[in-house]
Protein backbone atom coordinates (compact mmCIF):
# COMPACT_ATOMS: atom_id res chain seq x y z
CA UNK A 1 0.00 0.00 0.00
CA UNK A 2 3.04 2.55 0.88
CA UNK A 3 4.50 1.91 -2.52
CA UNK A 4 1.11 2.34 -4.48
CA UNK A 5 0.46 5.64 -2.67
CA UNK A 6 4.35 6.58 -3.46
CA UNK A 7 3.47 5.89 -6.85
CA UNK A 8 0.46 7.84 -6.95
CA UNK A 9 1.87 11.10 -5.66
CA UNK A 10 4.63 11.00 -7.43
CA UNK A 11 2.67 10.51 -11.51
CA UNK A 12 0.75 13.13 -10.09
CA UNK A 13 4.08 15.57 -9.26
CA UNK A 14 5.19 14.64 -12.68
CA UNK A 15 1.94 14.85 -14.89
CA UNK A 16 0.37 17.77 -13.09
CA UNK A 17 3.25 20.77 -15.17
CA UNK A 18 3.90 18.37 -17.68
CA UNK A 19 -0.03 18.18 -18.21
CA UNK A 20 -0.15 22.33 -18.57
CA UNK A 21 2.66 22.61 -20.94
CA UNK A 22 0.79 19.98 -23.19
CA UNK A 23 -2.34 22.20 -23.40
CA UNK A 24 -0.38 24.98 -23.41
CA UNK A 25 1.76 23.59 -26.39
CA UNK A 26 -1.22 21.44 -27.95
CA UNK A 27 0.01 18.55 -27.58
CA UNK A 28 -3.06 17.02 -26.38
CA UNK A 29 -2.84 13.55 -28.21
CA UNK A 30 0.92 13.11 -27.51
CA UNK A 31 -0.10 10.60 -24.59
CA UNK A 32 -2.26 8.11 -26.70
CA UNK A 33 0.44 8.34 -29.66
CA UNK A 34 3.16 7.05 -27.51
CA UNK A 35 1.26 4.60 -25.79
CA UNK A 36 0.32 3.11 -29.22
CA UNK A 37 3.93 3.49 -29.95
CA UNK A 38 4.65 1.80 -26.90
CA UNK A 39 2.97 -1.55 -28.36
CA UNK A 40 6.09 -1.61 -30.41
CA UNK A 41 8.80 -1.61 -28.06
CA UNK A 42 6.94 -4.56 -26.13
CA UNK A 43 7.28 -6.46 -29.58
CA UNK A 44 10.57 -6.13 -30.01
CA UNK A 45 11.49 -6.56 -26.11
CA UNK A 46 10.45 -9.62 -26.47
CA UNK A 47 11.63 -10.78 -29.66
CA UNK A 48 15.29 -9.05 -28.95
CA UNK A 49 15.29 -10.67 -25.61
CA UNK A 50 16.10 -7.23 -23.88
CA UNK A 51 13.85 -5.63 -21.06
CA UNK A 52 10.98 -3.44 -22.08
CA UNK A 53 12.15 -0.68 -20.18
CA UNK A 54 15.41 -0.86 -22.15
CA UNK A 55 13.51 -1.40 -25.86
CA UNK A 56 11.06 1.44 -24.91
CA UNK A 57 13.69 3.81 -24.02
CA UNK A 58 14.88 2.93 -27.89
CA UNK A 59 11.05 3.30 -28.98
CA UNK A 60 10.34 6.83 -26.84
CA UNK A 61 13.12 8.63 -28.42
CA UNK A 62 12.59 7.52 -31.92
CA UNK A 63 8.82 8.90 -31.69
CA UNK A 64 9.95 11.94 -29.85
CA UNK A 65 12.44 12.54 -32.65
CA UNK A 66 9.77 11.54 -35.60
CA UNK A 67 7.31 13.95 -33.99
CA UNK A 68 9.69 16.43 -33.61
CA UNK A 69 11.05 16.18 -37.20
CA UNK A 70 7.43 16.14 -39.08
CA UNK A 71 5.21 18.71 -37.00
CA UNK A 72 7.12 21.81 -38.44
CA UNK A 73 5.50 19.87 -41.69
CA UNK A 74 1.96 18.54 -40.69
CA UNK A 75 1.14 20.02 -37.48
CA UNK A 76 1.33 18.56 -33.73
CA UNK A 77 -1.60 16.47 -33.85
CA UNK A 78 -0.85 15.09 -37.24
CA UNK A 79 2.06 13.92 -36.78
CA UNK A 80 1.38 12.06 -33.52
CA UNK A 81 -0.91 10.98 -35.20
CA UNK A 82 1.32 9.58 -38.18
CA UNK A 83 4.00 8.19 -36.30
CA UNK A 84 1.73 6.01 -33.67
CA UNK A 85 -0.10 4.83 -36.61
CA UNK A 86 3.22 3.25 -38.09
CA UNK A 87 4.48 2.19 -35.07
CA UNK A 88 1.09 0.21 -34.05
CA UNK A 89 1.03 -1.17 -37.37
CA UNK A 90 4.54 -2.56 -37.33
CA UNK A 91 3.86 -4.12 -33.49
CA UNK A 92 0.69 -5.55 -34.90
CA UNK A 93 2.44 -7.42 -38.18
CA UNK A 94 5.36 -8.40 -36.12
CA UNK A 95 2.51 -10.19 -33.38
CA UNK A 96 1.20 -11.42 -36.50
CA UNK A 97 4.46 -12.84 -38.00
CA UNK A 98 5.14 -14.73 -34.48
CA UNK A 99 1.61 -15.50 -33.22
CA UNK A 100 1.61 -16.37 -29.20
CA UNK A 101 4.59 -14.13 -28.59
CA UNK A 102 3.37 -10.90 -27.43
CA UNK A 103 0.64 -10.54 -24.93
CA UNK A 104 -0.50 -6.36 -24.70
CA UNK A 105 -2.88 -6.59 -22.14
CA UNK A 106 -0.80 -5.57 -19.14
CA UNK A 107 0.78 -2.57 -21.20
CA UNK A 108 -2.95 -1.70 -22.13
CA UNK A 109 -4.79 -1.71 -18.55
CA UNK A 110 -1.74 -1.92 -16.34
CA UNK A 111 -1.42 -3.01 -13.09
CA UNK A 112 -0.23 -1.12 -9.90
CA UNK A 113 -0.32 -3.53 -7.74
CA UNK A 114 2.81 -5.34 -9.51
CA UNK A 115 4.62 -1.88 -9.23
CA UNK A 116 8.32 -2.55 -6.96
CA UNK A 117 10.06 -0.47 -5.56
CA UNK A 118 12.45 0.15 -8.76
CA UNK A 119 9.46 2.17 -10.18
CA UNK A 120 9.27 4.61 -7.22
CA UNK A 121 12.73 4.74 -7.89
CA UNK A 122 12.47 5.56 -11.36
CA UNK A 123 9.55 8.31 -10.90
CA UNK A 124 11.80 10.00 -8.26
CA UNK A 125 14.81 10.49 -10.93
CA UNK A 126 11.55 11.49 -13.57
CA UNK A 127 10.17 14.01 -11.59
CA UNK A 128 13.89 15.26 -10.05
CA UNK A 129 14.17 15.73 -14.01
CA UNK A 130 11.24 17.63 -14.27
CA UNK A 131 11.65 19.87 -11.71
CA UNK A 132 14.94 20.79 -12.99
CA UNK A 133 13.98 21.23 -16.56
CA UNK A 134 11.23 23.44 -15.16
CA UNK A 135 13.42 25.81 -13.26
CA UNK A 136 15.55 26.02 -16.09
CA UNK A 137 13.25 26.99 -18.51
CA UNK A 138 10.33 27.93 -17.20
CA UNK A 139 10.05 31.14 -18.78
CA UNK A 140 11.85 30.41 -22.15
CA UNK A 141 8.76 27.96 -22.50
CA UNK A 142 6.45 30.36 -21.39
CA UNK A 143 7.63 32.54 -23.92
CA UNK A 144 7.84 29.92 -26.47
CA UNK A 145 4.04 29.14 -26.27
CA UNK A 146 3.59 33.27 -27.01
CA UNK A 147 5.61 33.58 -29.43
CA UNK A 148 8.47 31.78 -30.95
CA UNK A 149 9.41 34.68 -33.12
CA UNK A 150 10.23 36.67 -30.07
CA UNK A 151 11.51 33.61 -28.21
CA UNK A 152 13.96 32.97 -31.06
CA UNK A 153 14.48 37.05 -31.31
CA UNK A 154 15.89 36.60 -27.47
CA UNK A 155 18.49 33.84 -29.06
CA UNK A 156 16.42 31.24 -26.94
CA UNK A 157 16.70 28.02 -28.48
CA UNK A 158 13.42 27.16 -29.05
CA UNK A 159 13.98 23.80 -31.31
CA UNK A 160 16.48 22.04 -28.77
CA UNK A 161 13.83 23.40 -25.69
CA UNK A 162 10.91 21.49 -27.44
CA UNK A 163 13.17 18.53 -28.02
CA UNK A 164 14.02 18.47 -24.79
CA UNK A 165 10.28 18.69 -23.18
CA UNK A 166 9.22 16.18 -25.90
CA UNK A 167 12.16 13.48 -24.25
CA UNK A 168 10.84 14.22 -20.92
CA UNK A 169 7.22 13.55 -21.36
CA UNK A 170 7.86 10.49 -23.71
CA UNK A 171 9.75 9.23 -20.41
CA UNK A 172 7.18 10.10 -18.33
CA UNK A 173 3.98 7.98 -20.29
CA UNK A 174 6.40 5.53 -20.98
CA UNK A 175 7.45 4.86 -17.24
CA UNK A 176 4.02 4.92 -16.02
CA UNK A 177 2.36 3.34 -18.87
CA UNK A 178 2.40 -0.52 -17.35
CA UNK A 179 1.03 1.28 -13.93
CA UNK A 180 -1.57 2.70 -15.39
CA UNK A 181 -2.44 1.19 -18.51
CA UNK A 182 -1.99 2.89 -22.50
CA UNK A 183 -5.54 3.30 -22.52
CA UNK A 184 -5.87 6.13 -19.88
CA UNK A 185 -2.43 7.60 -19.32
CA UNK A 186 -3.52 10.51 -21.77
CA UNK A 187 -6.30 11.01 -19.23
CA UNK A 188 -4.09 11.38 -16.07
CA UNK A 189 -2.07 14.14 -18.03
CA UNK A 190 -4.80 16.04 -18.87
CA UNK A 191 -7.78 16.19 -16.32
CA UNK A 192 -5.64 17.69 -13.54
CA UNK A 193 -4.93 20.83 -16.36
CA UNK A 194 -7.93 20.85 -17.86
CA UNK A 195 -9.54 21.14 -14.08
CA UNK A 196 -6.53 23.79 -13.40
CA UNK A 197 -7.09 25.59 -16.16
CA UNK A 198 -11.28 26.43 -14.91
CA UNK A 199 -10.13 28.17 -11.52
CA UNK A 200 -6.49 29.73 -12.85
CA UNK A 201 -5.40 33.22 -13.64
CA UNK A 202 -1.77 33.03 -14.51
CA UNK A 203 0.49 30.15 -15.54
CA UNK A 204 2.07 29.38 -12.29
CA UNK A 205 -1.43 29.47 -10.28
CA UNK A 206 -2.80 26.60 -13.31
CA UNK A 207 0.50 24.38 -12.33
CA UNK A 208 -0.29 24.76 -8.46
CA UNK A 209 -4.31 23.45 -8.91
CA UNK A 210 -2.99 20.98 -11.34
CA UNK A 211 -0.64 19.31 -8.76
CA UNK A 212 -3.72 19.42 -6.11
CA UNK A 213 -6.14 18.04 -8.18
CA UNK A 214 -3.54 15.47 -9.65
CA UNK A 215 -3.05 14.39 -5.63
CA UNK A 216 -7.08 14.89 -4.79
CA UNK A 217 -7.79 12.52 -7.49
CA UNK A 218 -5.70 10.41 -7.14
CA UNK A 219 -6.25 9.65 -3.31
CA UNK A 220 -9.76 9.50 -4.11
CA UNK A 221 -9.39 6.85 -6.73
CA UNK A 222 -6.94 4.93 -4.07
CA UNK A 223 -9.30 4.50 -1.74
CA UNK A 224 -12.21 3.55 -3.48
CA UNK A 225 -9.72 1.19 -5.15
CA UNK A 226 -8.99 -0.04 -1.80
CA UNK A 227 -12.36 -0.44 -0.29
CA UNK A 228 -14.81 -1.53 -3.65
CA UNK A 229 -12.33 -4.06 -4.78
CA UNK A 230 -11.85 -2.00 -8.39
CA UNK A 231 -9.51 -1.63 -10.86
CA UNK A 232 -6.96 1.13 -9.64
CA UNK A 233 -6.58 3.71 -13.33
CA UNK A 234 -9.95 3.91 -14.29
CA UNK A 235 -11.25 4.40 -10.54
CA UNK A 236 -8.93 7.24 -11.04
CA UNK A 237 -9.64 8.72 -13.91
CA UNK A 238 -13.65 8.68 -13.07
CA UNK A 239 -13.05 10.37 -9.78
CA UNK A 240 -11.03 13.07 -12.08
CA UNK A 241 -13.71 13.08 -14.31
CA UNK A 242 -16.18 13.92 -11.75
CA UNK A 243 -14.09 16.53 -9.84
CA UNK A 244 -13.74 18.21 -13.32
CA UNK A 245 -17.45 18.23 -13.39
CA UNK A 246 -18.11 19.79 -10.38
CA UNK A 247 -15.25 22.26 -10.73
CA UNK A 248 -17.03 23.14 -13.82
CA UNK A 249 -20.22 23.85 -12.10
CA UNK A 250 -18.83 25.72 -9.60
CA UNK A 251 -17.48 28.02 -12.22
CA UNK A 252 -20.30 28.25 -13.73
CA UNK A 253 -22.97 28.90 -10.56
CA UNK A 254 -20.45 31.48 -9.75
CA UNK A 255 -20.52 33.44 -12.99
Amino acid sequence: MIIILAISVLIGLIFAPLGCLVLWKRYVYFGDGLAHASMLAAALSLLAGIPIFYAGILNTLLFALLIFKLKHKSGNNAAIGLTSSIMLSLALILSYIFPGEFNFSSLLFGDIVAATGDDVLILCALLASVLVFLALTYRDLILIILSKDVARSKNIKVQALELVFLSILSFAVLSTIKIVGALLVTSLILIPAMTARIVSTSPMMMIGFAIFFAQLMNFAGIMLSFYADIPFAPIIILCGGGIYVMVLLWKNCRT
